[in-house]
């Protein structure tokens, strides 16, 4: 079975890839956000997935940090929101 996961494109360089706000990924029943990771990465390169992890951001699944669901290794099941929150820091 097939289940169908939005990213939520709030980085502009990754809307910039993409061309749009958000995007739908098909991935296999047992996936988790690790293997949503590894295919964005295929497609738009490591680097802009390093950066985001060396820079603190935080990744949302249905609005709940994934450190709280299991971290990378978190389920996804069929119509999950996934966000990769960039770090703000202001002063």
């Amino acid at each position: 079975m097939v289940i169908r996961v939005k990213l939520i494109l709030l980085d502009e360089n990754l809307r910039r890839h993409f061309g749009k706000r958000e995007e739908t990924f098909e991935l296999s029943e047992k996936s988790t956000v690790k293997d949503l990771l590894n295919i964005i990465a295929e497609q738009c390169g490591g680097e802009i997935l390093n950066r985001f992890v060396k820079s603190g951001a935080s990744i949302m699944l249905n609005g709940q940090n994934i450190e709280f669901l299991g971290g990378i290794e978190a389920r996804l099941n069929d119509g999950d929101r996934v966000a990769i929150v960039p770090n703000v820091a202001g002063g």
